[in-house]
C-alpha cells in the first residue's frame, strides 16, 4: 500500500506553521513571567495573545478547517475575539493548549489528502480552501510574531530608560 502523496501547498505550509509556532511559543515563554505587561493601555498584554492564539486555533482554524474538509460547504463570517476576558488564562497554559490544537490540526490535514481541495466560503477571504486557511493562519502568525517582535523591543527600551541612573 502506498501513501498518499502531500500536496507540495500543505509541505510548504506545514513546515512554515511549525516555525512560527517555534518562534512565537519561544517569545512568549520569555516574557511569562511579565505575562501583563503591554505596552500601552489599549494594546494587548502577552498573556492576552496567547489565550488569543490558543482560542483562535481552537476555536475557529481547527473546526473550520474541519467543516471544508468535510464538504459541507460552509459559509464563515470573521472570526473576532477582541474584547474577550482572557484574565484566567495563564499565558503558559495558553501556549500548550495553542501547541495541543495545532498538531491535532497538522495531524487532521495530512490526510487524505483530496479533502484539502474542498471549498467553503469566507465573508473577508472569499471562496476558501482548507489549504487557504492554513494560508490564512500562517499569516496571523506572522502579524502576531512582528507585533511581538515591537512589544519586545519597546519593553527592552522601557526597562532601558528606567535602570538609567537620573542626572
Amino acid at each position: 500500500m502506498s501513501t498518499p502523496k502531500i500536496p507540495s501547498r500543505l509541505a510548504e505550509l506545514i513546515p512554515a506553521l511549525e516555525q512560527t509556532t517555534t518562534e512565537i511559543s519561544l517569545l512568549l515563554e520569555s516574557v511569562a513571567d511579565d505575562q501583563d505587561w503591554r505596552p500601552k493601555d489599549e494594546h494587548w498584554s502577552f498573556r492576552h495573545i496567547a489565550a488569543h492564539l490558543e482560542a483562535c486555533q481552537t476555536e475557529c482554524v481547527l473546526v473550520r478547517v474541519r467543516q471544508i474538509a468535510a464538504g459541507a460547504k460552509p459559509t464563515f463570517e470573521f472570526y473576532d475575539n477582541d474584547g474577550w476576558d482572557f484574565s484566567d488564562r495563564e499565558l503558559r497554559h495558553s501556549l500548550v493548549d495553542w501547541r495541543e490544537s495545532r498538531a491535532r490540526l497538522f495531524e487532521f490535514v495530512r490526510s487524505p489528502p483530496e479533502r484539502l481541495s474542498r471549498k467553503g466560503s469566507h465573508r473577508t477571504f472569499g471562496e476558501i480552501t482548507v489549504l487557504d486557511y492554513l494560508a490564512v493562519d500562517l499569516d496571523h502568525d506572522r502579524a502576531h510574531l512582528a507585533d511581538l517582535k515591537e512589544m519586545l523591543e519597546s519593553r527592552a527600551g522601557q526597562r532601558e530608560t528606567s535602570e538609567r541612573p537620573s542626572r
